[in-house]
């Protein structure tokens, strides 16, 4: 049996299963849609409204459930977006954030902070990448 018939094999009904994978990917799409990472950081697997694989798997039941093309590249899209989350980070989001620097400091302190923050990202971008290559096989695996 494949990873993936073992991943969604169940003994509740069909239907059940449809309702509480859709409750977990809505949820997960409120959460990306308000918490989600900057592009190019990473937040702690644990800010996550459920577990990492509760996610994978809601979405994939998702996926088998419509044949709406726009709907299913959605759903690809958050699989891949589960690459900014990973465990232990720690409670702070890590990466280039502008938001928090004072622009109007020297610009010397400035360019140290950006600095500062690009180090604490660059450990985990091969974490990042390496993870985004396994989702991008899920989906390929998965025929989507």
């Amino acid at each position: 049996m494949g990873v993936l018939q073992r991943i969604f094999r169940s003994d509740k009904p069909a239907g059940q299963d449809m309702a509480l994978a859709h409750q977990v990917v809505m949820e997960y799409a409120n959460f990306v849609n308000t918490s989600a990472p900057l592009p190019g950081c990473v937040a702690d697997s644990s800010q996550l409204p459920y577990d990492k694989e509760v996610i994978k798997r809601s979405l994939f039941t998702c996926i088998s459930g419509t044949g709406d093309r726009e709907i299913i590249e959605h759903f690809k899209n958050g699989y891949l977006m589960l690459s900014a989350w990973q465990d232990a980070v720690g409670e702070q989001t890590l990466g280039l954030d502008f938001t928090g620097l004072d622009l109007e400091a020297d610009p010397l302190d400035v360019a140290e902070q950006i600095q500062l923050q690009g180090d604490r990202v660059a450990r985990w971008k091969p974490v990042i990448e390496a993870e985004q290559k396994i989702l991008a096989a899920d989906l390929v695996s998965f025929g989507v």
